[in-house]
């Protein structure tokens, strides 16, 4: 077959020409120029990001004829062996259908064996995760002292499935997903080449799908490339070539819930349905979708956390500004909650619709977030003017004292009902002295001979003291005793409440002529209590779902009213 799909065909021969792996090609440049090459490597990444393609340049960079190099020629005979996959000496081993520890056991004699023509004998494992626990034991000991002549390369995109032992041994690398800019911009380039007029937008879906994969989209490009009849392909065409979904539809999906739109969600639905695409593929957008909405709503549009285009990022952007985190991190939990019943329902389209009409209930209401974000400004602006604020003397009046209703002099015997202030501003500080009425007033106030006359005492003094007896129920047992008894106190209170006593004491002795006692009561008769209450409980439960009970509910259908 003459010809070669493009994942072959432009399948990078150079650490320079991988993309997306700079942090991965620059290491083991440096280490080859440095003679610093580990004689066991393990890569590991998501699929199609260049594992096998790196340990296949690895392979050339060791054993070409020009000697060790980070840049092999590619044109002597070691080097064209190994790309065409044939060289004597290098062993790419695929490690599902050779995971037997016979398998291994070969391999673990043939080492021993010197190249034929190469420096180095080379053995590349992919998928090495599938190696059996066996092989890997038998693995062990030459994986750690290989002889001289010797490199193990192992590939896998399940690192967790390896043993800790073989991990241990190895020089571990680890691939990224490449990002959706530099997998555009490689298509780009190959359609160039290949003369192909593809528009951005259309290489920026193929990128997306793609997701992350470098080899997912030369795929997807040389299927497109194939289908096409004319050398200019237009987003339309990117869209029925490849079946993949117009993004435009997950913006009508999240537009039509925000504005619970029922209608229009079951006619979108049901559009999808009728195209073919897969409903639960499409359900998987959906989430997809609503985490993006959710990410750029916390983080911003600029997050690198959101692999998407910029111009699908600012569609984003403008409908999530008015709404809340709260409220997008709802219906995404609603929709992973749910996730399981449209993977196994019988009925996936009526599942979805049953999914997302339900979100259609969720009520944003008022953002609360907005709310305060309002309310914070509005205190700010209040306290800044009414800090300005200093209202004159002539403004604090007092209301005369209340006259007789038979004259209108001011009455001898008649008592002050209310003497009133206006309120001060906050802050305002009171330029006038008090009133004598005033001075009367808080005088009596604070000598009255009461509980609470005693805790205004010594509130500024014993200001713990003052919290902890104001929770106290007080009772007076006798006349020249006050028993406070507080409940549930802590180790702490007790503490400060003995070292405080006597002082304590003594100050109600002389303010209030009494002895006073505190009492501390223990949490002993609420849990007994909580107990019993539980036990009724049960015994009401273990009642109504007696079969008798049942049996007769059933007959008469009844209902219990009392028990």
């Amino acid at each position: 077959m003459s010809y070669q799909v493009l994942a072959l065909k432009y399948r990078p021969q150079t650490f320079d020409e991988v993309v997306g792996q700079n942090h991965v090609t620059t290491t083991l440049s440096n280490a080859i120029s440095q003679d610093r090459v580990a004689h066991a490597l393990l890569f590991t990444g998501p699929r199609g990001t260049g594992k096998t393609t790196l340990a296949r340049i690895l392979a050339k960079a060791m054993n070409c004829k020009q000697g060790t190099t980070p840049h092999p020629c590619n044109t002597c005979k070691i080097c064209t062996d190994i790309i065409e996959g044939h060289c004597t000496d290098v062993f790419e081993i695929d490690g599902a259908s050779n995971n037997s520890v016979d398998q291994i056991r070969d391999l673990r004699e043939n080492v021993t064996y010197m190249p034929s023509s190469a420096k180095y004998k080379i053995y590349i494992i992919d998928e090495v995760h599938m190696l059996s626990t066996a092989a890997f034991n038998a693995l062990l000991k030459t994986l750690e002292e290989p002889p001289e002549h010797v490199m193990f390369i192992f590939a896998t995109t399940e690192v967790h499935k390896i043993p800790a032992t073989i991990l241990s041994r190895c020089q571990r690398h680890d691939l990224n997903r490449i990002s959706l800019e530099m997998i555009s911009d490689h298509l780009q380039f190959l359609c160039k080449n290949e003369g192909f007029n593809i528009e951005k937008q259309s290489l920026d879906l193929i990128a997306q799908e793609a997701d992350g994969s470098i080899r997912d989209a030369l795929s997807l490009l040389d299927r497109l490339l194939s289908s096409a009849d004319t050398k200019k392909i237009g987003p339309e065409r990117v869209l029925d070539g490849l079946g993949i979904q117009d993004h435009q539809i997950m913006h009508d999906i999240s537009k039509t819930i925000f504005e619970n739109n029922g209608a229009g969600l079951i006619e979108i639905i049901e559009k999808i349905n009728e195209s073919g695409m897969d409903l639960k593929k499409f359900y998987s957008d959906i989430i997809l979708h609503f985490r993006n909405l959710n990410v750029i709503k916390i983080c911003g549009k600029d997050s690198p956390a959101v692999n998407i285009t910029d111009s699908e990022k600012e569609k984003i952007s403008q409908p999530v500004s008015a709404l809340s985190s709260n409220f997008i991190n709802t219906i995404l939990q609603i929709l992973l909650d749910e996730e399981s019943i449209v993977k196994y329902s019988s009925h996936t389209k009526t599942a979805i619709e049953m999914i997302l009409l339900k979100l259609l209930q969720l009520n944003p209401g008022a953002q609360i977030d907005t709310i305060i974000s309002k309310l914070n400004t509005l205190a700010s602006q209040i306290n800044s003017n009414q800090t300005n604020l200093k209202l004159p003397p002539s403004q604090h009046k007092f209301e005369p004292v209340q006259k007789s209703a038979a004259t209108d002099h001011p009455a001898k015997e008649t008592t002050i009902q209310s003497v009133r202030e206006p309120l001060p501003i906050p802050g305002y500080t009171a330029d006038l002295k008090p009133s004598p009425v005033q001075e009367q007033e808080q005088g009596k106030n604070s000598e009255t001979k009461t509980w609470q006359g005693f805790l205004n005492k010594i509130e500024r003094t014993l200001p713990f003291m003052f919290a902890l007896l104001s929770k106290g129920k007080v009772t007076q047992t006798k006349t020249h005793e006050i028993i406070v008894e507080l409940k549930n106190g802590s180790s702490f209170d007790k503490a400060r409440l003995e070292k405080k006593k006597q002082e304590l004491e003594e100050t109600c002795k002389k303010f209030l002529g009494k002895s006073l006692i505190i009492k501390i009561l223990s949490q002993h008769n609420n849990i007994t209590q909580n107990n019993k209450k539980k036990n009724e409980l049960k015994a009401k439960q273990a009642a109504f779902n007696h079969p008798l009970v049942v049996e007769a509910q059933k007959i008469f259908n009844g209902e219990i009213i009392n028990y």
